[in-house]
């Protein structure tokens, strides 16, 4: 009986403790990444998110910021008008070293002579309402045009309208191209071969 005892005591001890275990479990941080956030965004900045009435190419940065909701074939008919050019795919939330400012990578660019794309992985109020000192303004994933509003499945169907169904490319962030022909990918800067 004594045995009994002990061993319920144990075993509530044992249940108390993973309870208060679970209880003490927290996620830190936002799902930021996960969705797209565009109707978010919208709505706090009516007139940030815009549809282009005109070729992207044409596009160019204003005073105010704007960011064109594009799909990935719009941007591989700029990029087959366009020199040399880099696609950055930016996570505005990243801050891991993988991840640069838009205006560095502006700087990086013009001093190697190439058009520089940014193409947001997904909306952020906060960092797209900056005014980024680019040549051209931020594009965004049009989440409408692909239909869903998780950021793993719409950045597949981006990639796919922008390299064809056969290239795996989520897991890169640098895009380099040559007259609209994809020379090099890389998920760091540094690694880009051109």
């Amino acid at each position: 009986m004594k045995k009994a005892i002990t061993t319920n005591i144990f075993y509530c001890a044992c249940i108390l403790y993973l309870i208060l275990s679970v209880a003490a479990c927290s996620i830190h941080g936002s799902f930021q990444g996960l969705n797209s956030y565009q109707e978010k965004t919208a709505e706090r900045a009516p007139g940030l998110i815009q549809k282009p009435i005109v070729p992207i190419c044409s596009l160019v940065q204003l005073n105010t910021p704007v960011v064109y909701a594009i799909n990935g074939i719009a941007l591989r008919l700029c990029l087959e008008q366009s020199g040399k050019a880099l696609v950055y795919v930016w996570r505005p939330k990243c801050s891991s070293d993988l991840c640069i400012p838009p205006h560095i990578l502006q700087t990086y660019c013009d001093e190697r002579q190439m058009e520089l794309f940014v193409v947001a992985e997904y909306y952020d109020y906060e960092t797209m309402t900056l005014n980024y000192p680019l040549k051209r303004p931020i594009f965004g994933i049009d989440c409408d045009y692909y239909e869903t509003q998780l950021t793993k499945q719409y950045i597949a169907l981006f990639m796919s309208d922008l390299f064809g169904p056969h290239m795996k490319a989520e897991e890169h962030f640098y895009f380099l191209f040559s007259d609209g022909c994809l020379m090099d990918m890389s998920d760091k800067l540094e690694k880009l071969k051109g």
